[in-house]
């Protein structure tokens, strides 16, 4: 069998380098028309999809206690020292409320378990993002499939269309906030009190890098650096790195972001400026693998910069040399050469046993 593909390749290849170069010098726009199109008007969604960055939230709108001042200057008013009291914003005492009676102690052991220690799969939505808890014990557990054209979750958050956004299989209108939100919304101090552990205690799933940059900019600074559990899966591009590959796409520009190096690098800035983050798992599908070393230590080249997380995995799914003096640990799928070697010296290593066993028994 191998050797027949070998000769069809031999036979096969030098046409399909003819066809090529002829179409590349004749009619380029046939070459790659269609992939570029494709490419191109997935981008363009995205980008149209894209969520706002947080605009800076007045101190009027702060939701966390000490409430803000009730007091806004005017020009003209009846108010003392020409300033009127905004009588719509209050902050009501909740001291006869039975859970406000509790230490504070156990009210956050009833948040946390409320909504904290679960897995939060973070989507794409139209101009915002989303996030559904994991139906799976954890994001290990949890199975993750292949679209064609992205990494999904199908059974744990629906599907998604071909630039990745989330497509609901109940209807436009199934809410994605994980069942939080009334309980973040019952009161000021509720919120004041538990909105910490809504980061510090989840693990957050990403499976596109956008969503990843977004999130970081549409959440407060500090919110956001109280994450300590990441768990991020990524379809690599083809030529990612390979300049040589990029060149034969003929396309202007080779890759479109989010598949592109320098959103790559950009993902792993953000992620090597988290400041409390702990544990990190990551899981990179690429297709045959990369062409040469070189463009592989190209790629991990950012991951290097992640010093921080005590626990950094990064699991792979092709074949290649071991890496050195990195702070994560690279896992490479088990090759069958490997595994029927590994069989094979643990059954001679039983049998040696036995006849060493037998042979003691012997001169016994």
């Amino acid at each position: 069998m191998r050797a027949s593909s070998v000769a069809v390749s031999l036979i096969c290849g030098p046409i399909v380098c003819a066809y090529v170069a002829f179409a590349a010098c004749f009619c380029p726009s046939r070459l790659h028309r269609g992939s570029e199109s494709e490419e191109k008007r997935r981008f363009e969604r995205r980008q149209k999809m894209a969520p706002r960055p947080l605009p800076v939230r007045p101190p009027q709108r702060s939701l966390t206690l000490p409430a803000p001042s009730t007091t806004t200057d005017i020009e003209k008013g009846d108010g003392v020292g020409g300033k009127a009291v905004d009588k719509t914003r209050k902050t009501l005492d909740q001291s006869r409320s039975r859970l406000m009676r509790l230490p504070l102690e156990l009210r956050q052991m009833i948040y946390r378990a409320a909504i904290g220690d679960s897995t939060m799969h973070m989507i794409l939505k139209e101009q915002k993002l989303g996030h559904l808890r994991c139906k799976a014990p954890s994001a290990v557990e949890c199975p993750l499939g292949f679209n064609g054209r992205t990494l999904s979750r199908e059974c744990c958050w629906g599907t998604v269309d071909s630039a990745n956004i989330w497509a609901p299989l109940s209807g436009s209108n199934e809410p994605t906030d994980g069942n939080i939100v009334p309980l973040l919304r019952t009161c000021r101090q509720i919120y004041s009190e538990s909105i910490n552990l809504l980061y510090s205690t989840n693990t957050f799933s990403f499976s596109d890098l956008d969503c990843l940059r977004y999130f970081s900019c549409t959440v407060l600074p500090h919110r956001f650096a109280l994450l300590q559990t990441l768990d991020l899966e990524w379809c690599m591009s083809w030529p990612i790195y390979d300049p040589i590959a990029q060149q034969l796409l003929l396309n202007n520009p080779a890759l479109y972001p989010p598949n592109d190096e320098a959103t790559w690098e950009e993902t792993w800035r953000i992620i090597a400026d988290m400041p409390n983050l702990r544990f990190i798992r990551v899981s990179l599908l690429y297709f045959d693998g990369f062409r040469d070393p070189t463009c592989e230590e190209k790629m991990l080249a950012p991951l290097r910069r992640v010093t921080r997380p005590s626990r950094f995995e990064v699991h792979v799914s092709w074949q290649g040399d071991e890496v050195r003096g990195a702070p994560f640990q690279l896992i490479r799928p088990v090759s069958r050469d490997a595994s029927s070697s590994s069989n094979s010296s643990s059954s001679s290593s039983s049998s040696s046993s036995s006849s060493s066993s037998d042979d003691s028994e012997w001169d016994g």
